[in-house]
């Protein structure tokens, strides 16, 4: 285990990986639930570790909620299913698992990202013209970070909204912007998004951003 903490969405839990693509050990495939642990040893390399990760992440979050613990299995796009009740999302780097995990039946985001690398033309690609201009103004230092942080709230976003529209979302159908207290004002820029209200929210894990992001209808 690396934390559980709640945060203003849920509960969120991270937990280590190993960062190799090794096959994971036995003893932690037995900590799945029957359903999780036939769907991991069908995977392999990263995949199957980042899977087995995320489910143990979730396991810790339903624990510190209160809520009985069941498998969280995945749709067709690979999208973890959580059961009436509960919901949540699954985020992982090669070495970290996180979960997010509330009562209710919310639409709910998470996304994890790092900061500590510069990859060049990822603003161009992810941000809108506003959002684009509005980065340029910025110091050059500040410019990578505030890129990152609006690509994590629209794969946050994306996260939220696909049990409803199940459909990929591209980055131009919402802008981001952030408000400078932990809070990111997300505007509708497509119709099928527009029906709906989003909160956001980000904080930082040493060089590392974590979003979170509940819609509703609006």
């Amino acid at each position: 285990m690396a934390f559980v903490v709640p945060l203003p969405h849920g509960v969120v839990a991270g937990v280590h990986l190993p960062d190799a693509p090794e096959p994971v050990p036995e003893l932690i495939l037995t900590r799945l639930l029957e359903p999780e642990r036939r769907y991991a040893e069908a995977l392999r390399g990263y995949r199957q570790v980042q899977f087995a990760g995320g489910r143990l992440a979730v396991a810790l979050a339903l624990a510190e909620l209160g809520s009985r613990r069941v498998p969280i299995t995945s749709d067709e796009h690979g999208a973890p299913l959580f059961p009436h009740g509960v919901r949540g999302s699954i985020s992982h780097k090669n070495d970290l698992a996180v979960a997010l995990a509330a009562r209710g039946e919310l639409m709910l985001g998470l996304d994890l990202e790092d900061t500590d690398r510069e990859r060049p033309g990822v603003a161009e690609r992810v941000l809108t013209p506003g959002e684009l201009d509005a980065n340029l103004a910025l110091p050059p230092e500040r410019r990578w970070v505030d890129a990152v942080l609006r690509f994590s709230v629209k794969e946050a976003v994306y996260k939220a909204i696909h049990p409803a529209l199940h459909r990929y979302i591209g980055f131009g159908e919402v802008e981001v912007w952030p408000q400078g207290d932990g809070t990111d004002r997300v505007v509708p820029r497509s119709p099928d998004l527009a029906a709906y209200t989003f909160e956001a929210r980000h904080a930082w894990l040493g060089s590392r951003v974590l979003t979170t992001v509940k819609a509703r209808l609006a």
